[in-house]
């Protein structure tokens, strides 16, 4: 984790996934450099007491250390704080805590911000599943051609993302009401009926 933090420009946000929640990584990410912020889903169950509230849907949380994190790394403080901020989308209330601070970076500013990262990682599981079939692997061997194998895969991906949001749009839609498997499989019809 250490080479991963120290490549880690300033003046940015690092966006995590669950699995990387450790007040270690986010307390080392945040305090190494001079504006290095992160983004992570809350943790279920997250025992943790208000310091502060901003409004309805987004506060600065305090959680202790666990006994563990404290033994694997003894410069770290007793308890860390961090802001939690709730939204929801589609019905589904998320929340996400972060290091973003709130004078700078409002609530709906941090719940776009990781639904954003949500669009991408539907976009990674669209090349994937959809254009794929859910292979595990490339079939090229040599780098050169797995490079160019991406690469087309990125194009293809992009060009059936844009002409899905321009149907969309033809027809009064927003482009996100477009699912991607079904435009994916309809162009490919049509590309092999020309």
């Amino acid at each position: 984790a250490d080479e991963f933090l120290q490549k880690i420009p300033d003046h940015s946000v690092t966006l995590f996934d669950k699995g990387f929640w450790s007040a270690d990584l986010m307390l080392s990410l945040s305090g190494d450099g001079n504006h290095r912020h992160w983004l992570i889903p809350a943790k279920k169950g997250l025992v943790c007491e208000e310091v502060a509230r901003y409004n309805h849907n987004d506060r600065l949380v305090r959680m202790k250390v666990s006994p563990q994190a404290r033994k694997r790394n003894p410069t770290l403080p007793t308890h860390w704080e961090a802001r939690e901020v709730s939204y929801e989308i589609q019905g589904k209330v998320k929340t996400v805590m972060t290091s973003l601070p709130a004078k700078t970076y409002s609530t709906k500013a941090v719940a776009a911000l990781y639904q954003e990262r949500w669009e991408i990682e539907l976009g990674f599981r669209d090349i994937k599943s959809s254009m794929q079939q859910n292979a595990v692997t490339l079939r090229s061997k040599k780098v050169d051609l797995i490079y160019q194998e991406v690469w087309g895969l990125l194009l293809a991906y992009n060009v059936i993302r844009r002409e899905a949001s321009q149907a969309a749009v033809a027809f009064g839609r927003a482009p996100s009401d477009i699912r991607f498997k079904p435009a994916c499989q309809y162009i490919a019809v049509q590309l092999i009926l020309m």
